[in-house]
């Protein structure tokens, strides 16, 4: 190789070396690019369109993307198919009263495994106590021997066209209730990791001074804890058929009393909100997928038709 060839050769070699930094420059400059922002594929999900914050009615980022509950959505659906069936002559079809709002919360701990006092206030505080809201349905009994009737061939292909029909006018949410586990999951992510936050244990101390100066006996370490273990055995909290005592209903509004004085019920709404304004993408794509406006109108289309069919509750 003459002197002219090795020097051709040099230029390209230190061209070659050059292009390979300026190369390996640019994968690194994308790879920084990747850890500091997140891959996109990966990314968490903000939730837009976000509704108006509203502590007292305990609003979430999350809330309209849940459909009505299951018992509400089955028994609009068969109100809806009942006068199909009262004009073919069956007279046995019409539909007894249910509570369905007290079905749907026993739907509710039966997925959820609780039915937290998340918007614990004063006024929940002086009507139950610490008592969640009954997931009785007092039309229970009814309802069992109303969908025990005898049915027939002719009778059961009738309902299945008045079904369909009834169907026309009042919406699916089986889509929708298939991503209620992962909503279930948010949700308690959310307020799991509230309770815990910087600016929610900054207040309890001042619960705790509140607590001390009502008199009202020995309490949990935070407002989480209550009410105590031996409270909810003392005053059989878990168990909706029973009545708070007065002795509950006096620690309960003391309870919520101090929440607000404190600032731990604002606190706990605000840093709950936050951890809800992003999902993880996965979750988010699925939710990315739900027309809230037409959920929202569906949801409405449901409960009237509850408000307008529901047979009169029966009087004892």
């Amino acid at each position: 190789m003459n002197d002219q060839q090795r020097s051709a050769h040099h230029a390209v070699s230190t061209r070659q070396r050059r292009a390979k930094r300026v190369t390996l420059a640019a994968v690194v400059a994308v790879v920084a690019g990747v850890v500091a922002y997140g891959i996109p594929a990966n990314a968490a999900y903000a939730l837009p369109d976000l509704p108006a914050k509203d502590v007292d009615a305990w609003t979430m980022p999350l809330d309209r993307y849940v459909p009505v509950g299951d018992s509400s959505s089955s028994y609009a659906l068969l109100l809806a198919t009942q006068p199909c069936m009262l004009e073919a002559g069956y007279d046995e079809y019409a539909m007894p009263w249910r509570d369905v709002e007290a079905a749907d919360r026993a739907g509710e701990l039966s997925m959820n495994g609780s039915l937290r006092l998340r918007a614990f206030d004063l006024t929940t505080a002086e009507t139950r106590g610490y008592h969640a809201a009954s997931v009785i349905d007092a039309g229970a009994a009814a309802w069992s021997e109303w969908s025990m009737q005898a049915w027939t061939d002719e009778k059961s292909d009738l309902q299945t066209t008045c079904v369909q029909r009834a169907r026309k006018t009042l919406p699916s949410l089986d889509d929708y209730y298939n991503r209620t586990q992962s909503l279930v999951r948010l949700n308690n992510a959310a307020f799991e990791g509230a309770r815990h936050d910087p600016s929610v244990t900054a207040t309890w101390a001042d619960w705790r001074s509140c607590m001390q100066a009502a008199r009202v006996g020995d309490v949990a370490d935070d407002p989480s804890g209550m009410p105590t273990l031996e409270m909810v055995d003392r005053f059989e909290t878990l168990d909706s058929s029973t009545s708070p005592t007065d002795d509950e209903l006096e620690i309960a509004t003391a309870d919520a009393r101090c929440r607000e004085s404190s600032g731990y019920r604002d606190a706990l709404y605000d840093a709950e909100w936050q951890r809800q304004l992003t999902v993880p993408h996965d979750d988010g794509e699925s939710l990315a997928q739900i027309d809230t406006e037409a959920l929202a109108a569906d949801n409405a289309t449901i409960r009237r038709v509850l408000a307008e069919l529901t047979p009169p509750r029966p009087t004892v």
